[in-house]
């Protein structure tokens, strides 16, 4: 799941669909929608070494056989797609992959960040809670810090817009290393300001609000010339402290960083019909963040949409559908925004839905459907429906979402050219609520992932159980999605997109 993701804190509660009603006409009142007259639903009773399940092991071997990670432009990424083509092309697929350039971004060395007092000694932050942005410049600096905006005086901590506005800066001493807190606006605004305002480097603390307090990954839009990491709440308040009350004090930052464009690839499968028609796509990003092999995000998805793939192989299709997964998701959604401007304007207009999976077996997890576009869409509104038929045939509850027009995955590259989309997920890096919890239980106030972006997010950071449960949902909205496709909706129906 890309640094862009907001799954957990930017998007607001569209409908809470806790096992929605299905009264309305034509709406599937059961799980078993036909495929080309061969049901598809029913209970699943898979061991950890069937299903989609063997993939996830799969592809934590290939990250622990090459550097940890299956990040895209590594090794690890390479060799996840091709036993990704592997699998498809065994299965009878048109397999093929698809080239493009990325922006590339690597930490070489763990940052640095510590205190020099007056008195000589020095005060290194712990590791742990000191990691650097994606996009951070690569230098070693030593100079004074300077708070911006910090607000620190409140307890509990409210919430923050340090150096979101360049006013903020105002009495900034040029030279120095900002101190910021994260909160309001985006990590780009706040360094942007930063170094406008003459600042060598820049420190963003954590917020300290409720499940803003620990260590985290985030990203600046693009490359900037000073380094900057982000820091714990408490890292961050010692910091401020220290260096006020130690006039002489000085920080030294170092952020060790290679950037550049490298090649990679997405890999796409087709099941071509015989008979002109719409297309349906499905797709999850295959890539991981270098810090861990990323089973869960987005090893999980991956998996799910392979099985998916594979049970269609075995049933003949009156459908064009495609398969995608996606590479360089994690450096700002790059394969899949490729994959869409590649495609002519006629190509575009004859996608009926996009479907996307992006963790979807986080062990604390949510279930949640974010639809976008569905309007007048009869393909992409029955799927959608055979989704929430399928968990309530099963009863497993389920949230609907919206988010305004706003996502961090894959489907808002879909979503943008005016394509309908539906995106299935259990949650990321934030903290379940109580509702949430009450909804589907687990831990209210812990993340829907703890291991989100780290090198623990392994095999044993999932939910077997939901992997499935989604990987089965999936296998039958897609069928019912198909049915739909062909029986009532031609190119010729769907305006074109601009």
């Amino acid at each position: 799941m890309s640094l862009l993701k907001r799954f957990d804190v930017s998007w607001t509660i569209g409908v809470a669909a806790i096992l929605l009603a299905m009264a309305s006409a034509g709406l599937a009142a059961k799980a078993d929608i036909l495929i080309d007259g061969n049901a598809t639903g029913g209970s699943l009773n898979r061991s950890e070494g069937d299903g989609a399940f063997r993939h996830l092991r799969a592809l934590q071997d290939i990250a622990e056989a090459n550097g940890g990670n299956r990040a895209s432009g590594n090794p690890g990424y390479d060799r996840s797609a091709d036993y990704v083509a592997a699998k498809l092309k065994e299965a009878g697929y048109s397999v093929r992959f698809e080239e493009f350039e990325f922006p590339f971004f690597e930490e070489r060395t763990p940052p640095v960040l510590l205190t020099n007092k007056s008195d000589g000694r020095q005060e290194p932050a712990p590791t742990s809670a000191v990691r650097t942005l994606h996009n951070s410049g690569s230098h070693d600096v030593t100079a004074r810090l300077g708070g911006v905006h910090l607000d620190l005086g409140d307890s509990p901590p409210s919430q923050s817009n340090s150096g979101c506005e360049p006013d903020h800066f105002r009495n900034f001493e040029r030279g120095a290393i900002a101190l910021i807190r994260r909160g309001t606006c985006a990590f780009q605004v706040k360094v942007d300001h930063a170094i406008a305002a003459g600042a060598t480097g820049a420190v963003i603390m954590n917020q300290g609000t409720e499940g803003q307090t620990g260590n985290f990954s985030g990203r600046l839009n693009h490359p900037v010339a000073i380094p900057v990491v982000g820091v714990t709440y408490e890292v961050g308040r010692s910091l401020d402290l220290t260096t006020r009350a130690d006039d002489g004090a000085h920080v030294r930052l170092a952020v060790d960083t290679a950037a550049g464009t490298r090649l990679t690839r997405n890999v796409l499968a087709e099941i071509v019909s015989d008979h002109d028609g719409p297309l349906i796509i499905v797709g999850a990003h295959l890539d991981s963040v270098t810090e861990g092999p990323g089973i869960n995000d987005n090893g999980s998805g991956s998996a799910a949409v392979l099985e998916t793939a594979l049970q269609f192989a075995r049933k003949p299709q009156q459908v064009h559908i495609r398969f995608g997964f996606w590479g360089a998701e994690e450096n700002g959604l790059v394969g899949s925004r490729h994959h869409v401007a590649s495609l002519s304007d006629q190509e575009r207009s004859s996608i009926s839905l996009y479907i996307n999976l992006d963790m979807v077996a986080s062990p604390n997890y949510g279930r949640f459907l974010l639809a976008r576009g569905l309007a007048d869409k009869p393909t992409a509104a029955t799927a959608q429906r055979a989704f929430i038929a399928y968990f309530r045939e099963h009863d497993l509850p389920v949230e609907e979402r919206s988010d305004g027009g706003r996502s961090g995955s894959d489907d808002s590259s879909f979503s943008q050219k005016g394509i309908p989309t539906l995106n299935l997920f259990t949650g990321a890096g934030g903290s379940k609520a109580e509702a949430q919890a009450s909804l589907f239980g687990g831990a209210a106030g812990r993340p829907y992932d703890s291991c989100y972006h780290r090198a623990c997010d392994t095999v044993d950071n999932i939910d077997v159980k939901v992997l499935e449960q989604h990987t089965q949902a999936l296998v039958h909205a897609l069928g019912a999605a198909a049915t739909s496709a062909r029986s009532a909706e031609t190119p010729s129906q769907k305006a074109p997109v601009p």
